[in-house]
């Protein structure tokens, strides 16, 4: 009798095994890797829409959709594994009349910048650009600081979450955060790569003081919320594929010929991001 029980007890320990080995997680490690001279570039379709309103009456909307082609270069190496790169944003603009880029004709618009990167993401410097006002750097380097995923050192799994935050002083606001938090959906194929897919929610808070094209002083405050999305091909350490949502809030003045005009600008913007080289 004592025998005719064994099978059963090995019956429950092999369901206790297999149970065990389904709570075991794939863990990962997020990091990005660079070579030296390696190009990659990047296809992203926008679309955006806005509102402006000056004295709380509606004096300007605008939606539109263009196409931008990103190239991202590495310049240098560093023995740490940081890396010096050099981004260039094509600009594909459209001739639509209802487009605040539009002009007549379709044309193309290009910036870049320079910008020194930590496997972990963080982006450590940025460097002055002919083709940005140093303005324009400052905007991008409080960007950058806030909105790009600087990953955990150790490996993660499917579910693991972290969060990033910044604190800014805000003129008649005092001390304010922004905060995004980042959490591994999953572990899955895309685009003929091993990915961890990167869901995040946030909001940056993005001062600005410049001038405008039309040589006015602009000096503004943006609020955004992002919601979105990253596959990360873990192995080749790289992005292949983001989509992303932006609503955006900004209120601030306008200074022209000694006028100064309060106004506030609401709006969303609509990022996808593919990878299309990586050589």
């Amino acid at each position: 009798m004592i025998h005719s029980k064994l099978p059963h007890i090995w019956f429950l320990v092999g369901i206790m095994l297999m149970a065990g080995c389904a709570t075991e997680k794939k863990e990962v490690r997020l990091a990005f890797k660079f070579r030296p001279n390696q190009k990659r570039q990047y296809s992203n379709e926008v679309k955006v829409s806005s509102k402006t309103f000056e004295s709380g009456r509606v004096v300007r909307t605008g939606a539109n959709s263009y196409k931008t082609n990103i190239n991202e270069d590495v310049v240098s190496l560093a023995d740490s594994g940081q890396a010096r790169i050099r981004l260039t944003d094509i600009i594909e603009v459209p001739s639509r009349k209802d487009s605040e880029l539009a002009k007549a004709d379709p044309r193309q618009e290009e910036w870049s910048l320079e910008y020194l990167m930590a496997p972990n993401g963080k982006v450590l410097e940025l460097y002055p650009s002919d083709s940005l006002s140093t303005e324009l750097v400052t905007f991008y380097k409080n960007y950058y600081e806030q909105a790009l995923p600087v990953f955990p050192q150790n490996p993660v799994s499917e579910g693991y979450s972290w969060s990033q935050s910044v604190k800014l002083i805000v003129k008649n606001e005092g001390t304010t955060r922004a905060e995004t938090t980042y959490r591994v959906r999953a572990l899955v194929r895309e685009a003929g790569y091993d990915c961890a897919v990167i869901e995040y929610q946030g909001n940056l808070v993005l001062p600005f003081r410049g001038t405008d094209k039309e040589g006015a002083l602009v000096i503004k405050l943006e609020r955004i919320n992002s919601d979105g999305k990253i596959y990360f091909a873990y192995r080749e350490g790289m992005i292949v594929r983001q989509e992303e949502t932006y609503t955006i809030e900004s209120e601030g003045t306008r200074s022209l010929n000694g006028a100064t005009k309060e106004y506030k600008e609401t709006g969303t913007r609509f990022n996808s991001l593919i990878l299309t080289a990586n050589d």
